[in-house]
Formats: C-alpha cells, structure tokens, sequence
C-alpha cells in the first residue's frame, strides 16, 4: 500500500526530512540523527540456523529505518520500534503511532525490512526467500542496537512493537535464544509487543530453559479468528508462558479485525497465505546438531513430528490462502495507543 496524502501530510508536521533519501549504513546514532537511519543487519534462511549461529548461509544486509522524535523533549526519551506486518511499511506507523507517541514524549523508529531486500510484500506468500522471519527478528535487534547509541533516546526504555507477520520479531527479541546471535552491545528491549501476531499458531518455543528478558504484552483483535488465526491459541499461549513465570499478558479488543490500527478503514483481503488452522510447536535448541528440536508436536491430530521433513509437510498441510477482512476501529486505536503507552510508562 503505499503512503496516503495524510501520512505524508504527517511526516512532514513531524520534521521527518530527506525520508527517501539513501546514506551510508551507520554503526551508531552519537550524531543524534533523525530522519531515515541506514543501519547494518544480516539475511538468514531459517530459525534454527540462526539459533545456532550457523553463519555458513548468512550474508550481510543494509535496513533503514525512519526515527521521528518528539519536539521539544527534555532529558532522555523512551523510544518504540515498529515492525511491520506483510504489506510492508503501512501509512498508520506514521499517522497513527507516530502522531500520537511522539506529542506524548516518545520516539519512534520504523524499521524497513521489506524495501531495502526488494520486496514489496509477503501476504501471498509468507515463505519469501528474500526476507525470513529471523532476518526481521535480527533487523529488530539491530535496530535496538543502534538506538541505544542516540544521546536523546533512553536505552534502558527501548521497546519494541510488531503487527501481523512483525509480531515474530517483536516476539522473538524477548528470548536470550533468538537475542544472542546478535550483538547489541548489551542493550535489551525493555518490553515486546506483538500486535495482532502470525507466531501464535505455529511455536518455535525457546521459553524451555531461560525467561524472557522484559514484559510480553499481546494487543490481540477478538474477529480474528473469523480469517487470520483463532485468537484463542495466542491466549493460551500467553498464559502458558506466565504460568512458567515470564512476565506476560494479553487483551483482547473487542470488535476488532487484524490491523484495526489501520486508518478507520474495513477492507478485505483476497489472497491471504495464513497459518489459521495449524496448532503447532516445537522446542528449540540452539546445540548444533540438535535437529529439528525437542517434542515437535501437531496439537491439532496428535501427531509427534520427527523430522524437518514431517514438520514441513505439516505446515503445507495446514497453511493455506484465505480471503481475510482486515481493517481499522479508531475507537479501539484509541484503546491500543493508550496501552502500549501505559505498558511504556508514559
């Protein structure tokens, strides 16, 4: 989709300059630099090789971001990093989160993953070899490495937001599993919320032997079980997680589609590649040689999966393309800013 008149109306009220400009990659924001931000990050093919830090297949990858700050701010700030969803970069990162956490004194800074890999989207096609979960997962921590070096942004309160197929990186960065193949410089994100998330229906647990490192909140849309997945899979996986002693919650906001944050707008969506009916986990290890992982599992027939093989096959059997209804609530936007802000300290 690409930018509305209004979000571009946004950006510029905002002070975001040379937006589509193109500059070196940077290694740290000492500058205080706003505006697009190049910053270094990785490909990699899939989870378990970068749980391994199998480098063999990972090649080096230039993201941007775009970094608005509040006006005005005095002292520190906390900052929100937004990963988006299939579509990309979505206008409401601007005219929506950006609008209304930077007049609240906090930073944002949305993360490309899509544009700087040449792609444009995932939604048809959630399997793209250009651009895997993992990458967003590290481009996410990248990001957070790079913003703990900005002299008007707080480290310690760096949090990180992520809608539809974002959740996973959003969800991911709270692991010391999926956090350690990258290196940011001892920063953590001080809390992950995946909005509307694609993670919940199929698990690639790391919660086995270690805690995540911040709060968990998932901001889940009730109607999403109609088309995208049943959202009462992510509650469960949430409780199943706080049971366990993380930090993590979960609401529902009633009424609401996958990505009500979307401009007041209802719309459908013909050619959805969505993870609805699958119900399925594994517990990862990051041990080299330590295959597919422990008890994989098909909670849906029962099935015990043994092999990267039957986990494959058990993915294509229950992925499938939906038409799906997405689309805006502004009461309920309302609702998710006031939260997250809450969730933020603010």
């Amino acid at each position: 989709m690409k930018h509305s008149m209004k979000c571009l109306l946004v950006l510029a009220s905002l002070g975001l300059r040379g937006i589509y400009a193109h500059a070196a990659p940077l290694s740290d924001l000492s500058g205080g630099q706003t505006g697009r931000i190049e910053f270094q990050s990785i490909n990699v093919p899939d989870l378990w090789q970068y749980a391994r830090k199998n480098t063999s297949n990972t090649t080096q990858q230039t993201v941007w971001g775009d970094l608005l700050m509040p006006k005005n701010a005095s002292g520190k700030v906390p900052a929100l990093v937004i990963m988006h969803g299939s579509a990309g970069v979505e206008p409401w990162a601007y005219d929506l989160w950006a609008a209304r956490l930077n007049p609240a004194g906090a930073a944002v800074f949305v993360v490309d993953s899509f544009k700087p890999r040449g792609v444009d989207s995932t939604s048809s096609n959630q399997f793209n070899s250009k651009v895997s979960i993992p990458a967003q997962t590290a481009d996410a921590l990248n990001a957070l490495r790079v913003l703990a070096t900005h002299p008007q942004i707080d480290a310690s309160r760096i949090y990180v937001i992520g809608m539809s197929r974002g959740g996973n990186p959003a969800f991911y960065s709270a692991w010391p599993m999926y956090q350690a193949p990258v290196n940011t410089g001892g920063a953590k994100f001080a809390g992950h919320i995946p909005m509307y998330p694609g993670m919940c229906n199929i698990r690639y647990r790391a919660d086995v032997n270690a805690k995540a490192t911040a709060p968990i909140f998932f901001a889940l849309p009730d109607r999403d079980k109609e088309d995208f997945q049943d959202v009462a899979v992510c509650e469960r996986y949430a409780k199943e997680l706080a049971a366990a002693g993380n930090a993590v919650s979960s609401k529902e906001y009633k009424g609401t589609y996958h990505a009500w944050d979307g401009g007041g707008r209802r719309f459908r969506y013909e050619n959805s590649h969505v993870a609805k009916t699958c119900d399925m986990e594994l517990e990862m290890t990051d041990l080299a040689g330590g295959g597919l992982g422990r008890n994989a599992k098909d909670l849906k027939t029962g099935k015990q999966l043994t092999s990267y093989a039957e986990w494959d096959a058990a993915i294509n059997r229950c992925m499938g393309m939906h038409s799906a209804a997405l689309g805006g609530d502004a009461a309920q936007s309302d609702a998710v800013v006031a939260d997250v802000l809450k969730f933020m300290g603010k």
